[in-house]
């Protein structure tokens, strides 16, 4: 079977960009011919890792598109284009070179299957080049908040509502993808999201000091709730002064300004880039604790990469998560999960919820500093996080867009 897979932006960095990947990389395990066909800035050239056997990029920055990649989200880990900013123009000139792109690939690679990610322009324009294909859209959360937050790309959507599956990390935009798109329930499947276990696996060196390093990974922005997290240190160093916080994530001079004030100039407060996922997993296996405090997620699969370095959790009370792990998982202790504040458009927090957040968020790190010696990673919990690794999530894919289960 040949399946080609297409996305705007790029195939690295962001969580839709490493599921394109490592979705690629799962179905050639199996024996699937791949092709690809994503956005790209040469800047970013050393990031990449997808391994097809036929690759067409799209270039950005670029006499041919002279803007930079363009992000689902508004706030992305590299220079992007915002889509809400853009004129017709300029969303006429991203459609029109991925149509040349989807019409040499169909006529060079003839795919049998189509995999397009987000429910948005590239998707809907790849429905339309391959009428006579099986065409596979997948939800990431983030195509379904865009429409929603700017419907006048509702009138471009025009062939989406005929795609043949939709795939959806979560559960939360099955009914967005009815009522926004008209696409029948019965072609919606959940499928959730996996980790690569060649880069997200536990370290076998023994702890060489007594520092306890609570880890965060992601965008520095407020909508990650990092800002509340750096507040903690204050309250657990009291506890456990041998505690750091490392703050890993692209970040302005302004942003690790604010941060240090938080967290009271303490020089236990560390904040560096990560280059690379492979970079970002030794990062984790240098820590103790992993802390996603986000205010907002459809999946946070960064925290199940963090379990499954076998390192414990504190997130935020993230739906989409708890349903990936399920319940002997959640109720494991490898991760505890933390009540959020009120909230308003989607994922900003009322102000004077923040202070009584950060303080919960502070005593959940402090339970799982407790738990530090215990082990709670035993075999049978190992075996759970396993099957979200990558190996069975392209598995299950697999058989759901080939209408036959595969062992």
């Amino acid at each position: 079977m040949k399946i080609l897979h297409v996305l705007t932006q790029l195939p690295a960095k962001t969580g839709s960009g490493v599921y394109f990947t490592n979705l690629i990389e799962s179905l050639n395990l199996i024996g699937v011919e791949n092709a690809a066909i994503y956005g790209m800035e040469e800047r970013y050239r050393s990031l990449l890792a997808v391994n097809a056997e036929k690759i067409l990029e799209v270039q950005y920055d670029s006499e041919e598109i002279p803007f930079h990649i363009c992000g689902m989200s508004d706030i992305m880990p590299y220079d992007s284009t915002i889509y809400s900013h853009m004129t017709e123009d300029g969303l006429d000139i991203l459609t029109g070179a991925f149509r040349k792109r989807l019409i040499q690939m169909k006529e060079e690679f003839n795919p049998d299957i189509v995999i397009s990610h987000h429910l948005f322009l590239i998707t809907d324009l790849v429905r339309e080049v391959f009428k006579d294909r099986k065409v596979v859209g997948i939800c990431h959360g983030t195509d379904i908040r865009q429409v929603k937050q700017h419907e006048k790309f509702l009138a471009r959507l025009k062939n989406i509502h005929n795609l043949d599956k939709v795939l959806t990390v979560t559960p939360a935009e099955h009914e967005d993808i009815v009522n926004l798109f008209g696409i029948e329930r019965e072609k919606i499947h959940l499928v959730g999201g996996g980790y690569d276990g060649n880069i997200f696996y536990p370290d076998t060196k023994q702890k060489k000091d007594d520092i306890i390093r609570i880890m965060y990974a992601g965008k520095i922005v407020e909508s990650k709730g990092v800002f509340a997290l750096a507040a903690t240190l204050p309250i657990i160093e009291k506890k456990h002064p041998n505690v750091q916080i490392h703050i890993v994530g692209k970040s302005k001079k302004e942003d690790r300004d604010r941060l240090n004030s938080l967290a009271n100039n303490s020089d236990k407060l560390w904040i560096y880039n990560a280059e690379n996922q492979k970079i970002m997993a030794d990062h984790l296996r240098d820590a103790d604790i992993f802390v996603l405090p986000s205010y907002f997620e459809a999946l946070g699969l960064i925290a199940v990469e963090a379990l499954a370095c076998h390192k414990l959790v504190v997130a935020s009370e993230i739906d989409g998560l708890k349903k990936l792990l399920g319940e002997e998982l959640v109720s494991s202790h490898i991760i505890e999960f933390t009540k959020l504040p009120r909230l308003y458009d989607v994922d900003k927090p009322v102000a004077e919820d923040v202070d009584a957040y950060v303080e919960r968020l502070a005593e959940n790190i402090t339970l799982q500093i407790g738990r530090l010696g215990e082990n709670i990673f035993t075999e049978k919990i190992a075996r759970e996080i396993d099957e979200i690794s990558w190996k069975n999530i392209g598995k299950k894919i697999f058989g759901i867009i080939h209408d036959q289960p595969i062992i």
